[in-house]
């Protein structure tokens, strides 16, 4: 059984001494995924009944040259759109990047963005599909209406197919939602009052519950687990990309680089060619299934592609801390090569 901790903020589910972890499958709802082509974003950004607020959710890993709200600056999707930064909505006190925040924290950061509870939002990245996913798993875990989350496949398609106003008018009959003003600020909109009631623990586990997953032999028999990162990285065969981080993976993780779900445009697979990607690695529907990758933003992108295949009916959860955490506190002996 479980006794309850605070752990960042957060109620999570915490081991009792000695005691075996379990996981309650009982408390899974049922979830799908709104993915959204761009030619259906007109239709929902001019539905009257809506209130739909466009989310930039964009972040670059460190060592690519780009500042993600200077791109969000120069071009926007819409009026209204807002710049979501995973990097400022997170636990300060962890070491780890981008941990969840408390209920309270994020509360208040989307509440200085204007956002409210039954507003619909349409999540964006100006990459195409990378750290969307990680935000639109954050508006859930925080309790928004799964029904008014939607994620753009993709913003680098939309400005392909619908950047033109003129190309837009002739060839589709609509209007371009491209907002090239430059602007200053991360929103537009008045503050909002946005609460939190109640946080979905249950999508998440900690360091400690997968440590006794993994010494009690559950991983691969009770759990599955994906590794999101590269297969090399996986394999030990490449470094990390932080210093001093050794490479390497769980053991009995299964190995599917996010990669592996995305076009050549980085835009996410269809449902049918999603779901062989998982049956390739012998995914067990049955199971509940563990996400992780290098610090929980592109173990994201898989938990999206899990819920668009119609797969993880026994609950998706993703671990947080992820490599950058696990490389560092596990022991020796559970860090796994090739």
């Amino acid at each position: 059984m479980f006794s309850l901790k605070y752990h960042r903020g957060i109620k999570f589910p915490k081991l009792s001494s000695g005691s075996m972890m379990t996981y309650d499958t009982t408390l899974i709802s049922k979830r799908s995924v709104s993915i959204l082509p761009p030619s259906q974003i007109t239709r929902l950004l001019k539905d009257s009944e809506k209130n739909v607020i466009p989310i930039d959710c964009s972040w670059y890993m460190p060592n690519v040259p780009i500042v993600a709200f200077h791109e969000f600056m120069k071009r926007r999707l819409g009026d209204k759109a807002v710049f979501f930064d995973i990097d400022q909505v997170k636990d300060e006190s962890s070491k780890y990047p981008h941990m969840l925040p408390s209920k309270e924290k994020f509360s208040e950061k989307v509440s200085e963005l204007g956002i409210k509870n039954n507003d619909d939002i349409l999540l964006y990245d100006q990459q195409g599909i990378f750290s969307v996913c990680r935000a639109a798993w954050m508006f859930e875990i925080f309790g928004h209406d799964p029904n008014k989350i939607h994620i753009l496949n993709t913003f680098p398609g939309y400005i392909q197919s619908f950047g033109n106003p003129n190309l837009v008018l002739k060839i589709h009959e609509a209007e371009t939602f491209i907002n090239d003003n430059l602007t200053t600020q991360p929103t537009s909109l008045p503050k909002s009052n946005y609460k939190v009631d109640n946080v979905d623990n249950n999508q998440v586990i900690l360091y400690e519950e997968l440590l006794d997953l993994v010494q009690s032999g559950k991983i691969g028999k009770e759990f599955e687990l994906i590794d999101a990162r590269s297969t090399k990285r996986f394999t030990g065969e490449d470094p990390e990309p932080r210093p001093g981080l050794l490479s390497g993976h769980v053991p009995g993780a299964k190995s599917l680089p996010f990669t592996n779900l995305l076009t050549p445009t980085k835009s996410l697979l269809s449902s049918m060619s999603l779901k062989p990607e998982f049956e390739n690695i012998g995914i067990d529907d049955s199971k509940p299934i563990i996400v992780m990758c290098g610090t929980g933003v592109t173990a994201c992108i898989v938990r999206t592609g899990l819920l668009s295949a119609g797969l993880g009916k026994k609950g998706i959860i993703i671990y947080d801390g992820s490599w950058t955490e696990w490389g560092q506190r596990a022991p020796a002996e559970l860090i796994s090569k090739n």
